[in-house]
């Protein structure tokens, strides 16, 4: 093919970090896969995230309006110019395909390979498929998906997993996270909770609040990543005994130290955590789109490797319930961990990679 591909991946975390895995990837292998140079295109916002910090090849920063409120009737006239922009760099670039990561900010990227008749591939990281994918899936090429499809959606393409940065991955694929719980003896069982990069006031305050419970302070341990915009606030109101801590670059240590995580349900930290072999306890975003989180979260459940709590308040009556009925009852923690390694896909990254470029249509 030669020439340049680019990979979209712009919008939240959640695009950004499984595309910068299949740019570790191609980076390695650009002349495997036909490609002379590997992009990322990603939001001029996003310089600060730290998957960009130090990219695996270069990003092609850029602007697109966001739809919403009155913008929505002027879209198109405020996209045309930075789309303009977009073909022209991405001519001058060679750009030969694109991988389009979702979310709208890679919509450019995505229309570029449709009007110029380029290779599109797609990765949908949900259960339930985001617009970008519902809309432009007849256009795709290949469409790759972290997770099976929920019930009522029929596109084609294969399931791999969500591709994981290289960073992130364990060196002992194991489970031995929870190997040394042992019913009868005096373990403490350790809590990772994941509130996000701009953390999740709603986790927070229920873990506070479930800490109360002089049974669970006995037996569980927290450890706390709040976000950077509720540090302070957590901090504040935390006992002695929780481990609090703002954001965490490197998040392997973490998983490595955790029997159980509480998190958001997003398709990043779940992947992640099943690479680990890690049992969770998943509290759904109410309000993330096509309620997506939702989804995700009841497809673990579904298949034995956590537990969903759907809930909009802090009060922490379910999750307590839940630690009291593992408190002496390891077992259960063990078999969902077995369970969450079965599901992972620690190669995913290759395999999408290779599936767009490698395997016939």
């Amino acid at each position: 093919m030669n020439g340049s591909v680019v990979i979209a991946a712009g919008g939240t975390g959640g695009h950004i970090s499984p595309g910068v895995a299949l740019a570790e990837i191609l980076s390695e292998k650009a002349n495997v896969f036909g490609f002379d140079t590997v992009y990322i295109h990603s939001l001029v916002r996003n310089k600060n995230n730290p998957d960009l910090l130090q990219p695996p090849c270069e990003v092609l920063w850029h602007n697109v309006p966001q739809v919403g409120g009155l913008k929505t009737i002027f879209y198109p006239i405020l996209f045309i110019i930075p789309f303009i922009k977009t073909i022209l760099r991405f001519r001058k670039l060679r750009v030969n395909a694109v991988i389009g990561m979702g979310g709208y900010s890679s919509l450019p990227a995505i229309l570029y390979a449709i009007l110029f008749r380029k290779p599109l591939y797609l990765c949908e990281q949900n259960c339930v498929p985001g617009k970008i994918t519902r809309v432009f899936s007849r256009f795709a090429k290949k469409i790759a998906f972290s997770f099976p499809l929920a019930e009522g959606y029929q596109i084609p393409g294969k399931t791999i997993g969500n591709p994981i940065r290289g960073r992130v991955i364990p060196e002992h694929l194991n489970i031995r996270q929870n190997e040394n719980l042992h019913e009868g003896k005096k373990n403490t069982i350790n809590v990772l909770v994941l509130g996000g990069s701009q953390g999740a006031r709603q986790l927070n305050q229920m873990i506070l609040k479930t800490m109360e419970n002089p049974e669970i302070a006995s037996k569980y341990k927290f450890r706390l990543l709040t976000g950077t915009n509720l540090y302070e606030e957590t901090k504040s109101r935390a006992s002695d005994g929780a481990e609090i801590i703002s954001y965490a670059n490197d998040m392997k240590p973490n998983y490595e130290w955790a029997n159980l995580v509480v998190a958001r349900s997003g398709a990043g930290v779940i992947a992640e955590c099943l690479v680990f072999g890690l049992p969770m306890i998943l509290i759904p975003y109410p309000f993330a789109a096509d309620n997506h989180q939702k989804a995700n979260a009841n497809y673990l459940e579904k298949e034995g490797a956590a537990v969903t709590i759907h809930s909009t308040s802090d009060d922490p009556t379910p999750l307590v319930k839940y630690l009291l009925s593992w408190k002496d009852n390891s077992e259960v923690l063990r078999e969902m961990g077995h369970v969450s390694l079965a599901l992972s896909n620690v190669n995913a990254a290759y395999q999408t990679v290779s599936y767009f470029f490698s395997d016939p249509k």
